[in-house]
């Protein structure tokens, strides 16, 4: 009875017959004689089969008791697993697409190393998406800027992180008419006036660096010259790298990205610094691959876990 739970949650949430047979990788008329079967079996109607899909009050009932049961479920597993060499169930982890990709691959190879039975799943939003996260549990632990007060999340500081401008040496020189150190000594000195001649390329408000980009922009009194705004860094790292235009971007991604090395980084002001932490719900179960996700995560990229 329990995978029939899962099926008509499935269903409710794909909204059609359709879209859910194709989530399950099954038939519709496989997944509709479940349905039916499970309508049989509680000898009461739960679906609406019209277009848009609709619950009965009696599904509703049983979809909220059926969420309820996945739950403990999965509680039930993970305990299990605690008991077990390697673990079991899934492991959700909410982080940005950049820091997915410089840290992500050397947390979860040491994590899956330890626990092979458990399954990582990845979720990757702007940092309001995973600040929202956290505070709903929709995963395990979620890696963010948390700024301001968040009820019922606890936050761990992980690592510091800055925002630079990064430009490709010789368009810094094209701009300014001084070779590429002069150039970048006088921008820091001068602040970012000095480059208002410079090509940007920029990301969304809807990212950090966007928005401290902005900021800094503001600070500076400059109206910048957006050459290409895009909501990947690492396409506007790939420009940037040719010569398209400057780009503000967290150092640890120039670290990481092996075209980025020869660039020239500018650094801002002490606001274009901030905290990214490691946040999971108070009242989450507890669970071993949690705390270890955490001790990995600190131990490779940490400056500190200490909890607030």
């Amino acid at each position: 009875m329990i995978e029939s739970w899962d099926w008509l949650i499935q269903l409710i949430e794909a909204g059609s017959f359709t879209r859910a047979s194709e989530r399950l990788h099954i038939s519709q008329q496989t997944l509709s004689s479940r349905v039916a079967s499970l309508e049989k079996e509680l000898g009461t109607k739960l679906v609406v089969r019209s277009s848009p899909l609709s619950l009965t009050r009696a599904g509703e009932a049983f979809l909220a008791y059926a969420y309820e049961q996945k739950e403990a479920l999965s509680i039930m597993l993970r305990r299990i697993g605690e008991t077990t060499a390697g673990g079991t169930g899934q492991f959700k982890v909410g982080a940005s697409h950049v820091r997915s990709r410089v840290l992500m691959p050397h947390v979860i190879q040491q994590f899956r190393r330890s626990m092979p039975g458990v399954s990582v799943k990845l979720i990757e939003g702007t940092n309001e998406e995973l600040v929202d996260l956290a505070e709903q549990g929709g995963a395990d632990v979620v890696i963010a800027r948390f700024s301001g007060d968040h009820p019922g999340v606890i936050v761990r500081p992980l690592f510091q992180e800055e925002v630079v401008l990064a430009i490709a040496p010789a368009l810094l020189e094209d701009v300014t008419g001084l070779n590429a150190s002069e150039a970048a000594a006088c921008a820091e000195r001068e602040g970012l006036g000095f480059l208002k001649a410079c090509p940007l390329l920029v990301t969304s408000l809807d990212d950090i660096t966007g928005r401290v980009a902005r900021n800094e922009l503001r600070a500076a009194h400059v109206t910048p010259r957006v050459a290409v705004q895009s909501e990947s860094m690492m396409t506007l790292l790939s420009m940037c790298s040719v010569g398209l235009g400057g780009v503000f971007c967290p150092t640890h991604i120039l670290d990481a990205e092996a075209d980025a090395h020869d660039l020239v980084r500018i650094r801002l002001s002490d606001a274009a610094r901030y905290e990214i932490s490691i946040g999971r719900q108070t009242g989450a179960e507890p669970w071993t691959a949690a705390q270890l996700f955490e001790d990995i995560a600190g131990a490779l990229f940490g400056d500190d876990l200490t909890e607030r």
